[in-house]
């Protein structure tokens, strides 16, 4: 109950406001370009291509949601370092482990959003149990969201749940990075840097890593993608899970001993 509350004192704050807005924009052009390409395709849409098109969009994703986390996130890291409670906590994985814990609610708050938007826009379309014929016709540049998402032969509704949840522990992951830096790196201006060559980076891997799709960003952001490239479901997310408890437990603990080692010399 206490998290939820925190989920909702999180989604009253001003800062969604304009977010909400750019995601409707980026959502509809999305919707837009569904629709186009199921009649050019002559094959009718569900409201599913809708929902996983636009939670799995890479121009949302990558251009929109993901800056405007790092941003929240460098935000976050930046109010609890200056909480008086990490001042009792002495502990850099407890340090750690608090700034993951309070942006939790901002990350579930954006995914959330996400679904929100992307179910007004599934308006006036036909809503159905199962994948659209659009789905089922073979993969193309038309449809290659909804076919990817098809192929991995789990019900829509799966898949969907699948993608929010990838898509919260990805935000996650990132977050804890940044927070195990931050007891390197305290000042903004470099968190700044190191968010702006995350986002660089995954831009340049979606761009020009198609060879390469296990270094590509986007495919850890979104479930089809993942499972177009490993061929089973858990590898995304057994990867992040990891990431976050090597960012979480194991890197602060050579700050630890750095601090240790320094002490000792002096």
């Amino acid at each position: 109950m206490r998290f939820c509350k925190k989920v909702i004192d999180e989604f009253l704050t001003w800062k969604w406001s304009l977010f909400c807005v750019l995601l409707l924009i980026f959502g509809y052009v999305q919707r837009q370009n569904l629709i186009e390409s199921s009649i050019f395709l002559k094959s009718r849409i569900n409201q599913w291509d809708i929902l996983i098109g636009i939670s799995c969009d890479p121009i949302l994703l990558i251009y929109l949601l993901l800056p405007y986390m790092l941003f929240l996130s460098c935000l976050t890291i930046r109010e609890t370092w200056n909480n008086n409670h990490l001042v009792r906590v002495r502990s850099w994985v407890r340090c750690v482990r608090y700034s993951v814990k309070m942006y939790s609610p901002t990350a579930v708050v954006s995914v959330l959003l996400l679904l929100v938007i992307a179910l007004l826009l599934t308006q006036k379309l036909p809503y159905e149990l199962t994948w659209s014929a659009f789905s089922s016709l073979p993969s193309s540049s038309f449809n290659s969201i909804s076919s990817f998402s098809k192929e991995t032969n789990m019900s829509p509704l799966v898949v969907l749940a699948f993608q929010l949840f990838l898509l919260y522990i990805f935000l996650l992951t990132v977050h804890a990075f940044l927070a195990t830096l931050s007891l390197y790196f305290s000042k903004l201006l470099y968190l700044g840097i190191v968010s702006l060559a995350i986002l660089l980076y995954t831009m340049v891997t979606f761009r020009y890593y198609s060879d390469l799709p296990r270094l590509v960003v986007f495919n850890y952001m979104t479930f089809p993608s993942s499972y177009s490239v490993y061929h089973v479901a858990y590898p995304a997310f057994v990867i992040l899970i990891g990431v976050q408890i090597i960012s979480i437990y194991v890197v602060p603990l050579f700050k630890k001993i750095r601090i240790s080692v320094g002490s000792h010399v002096d």
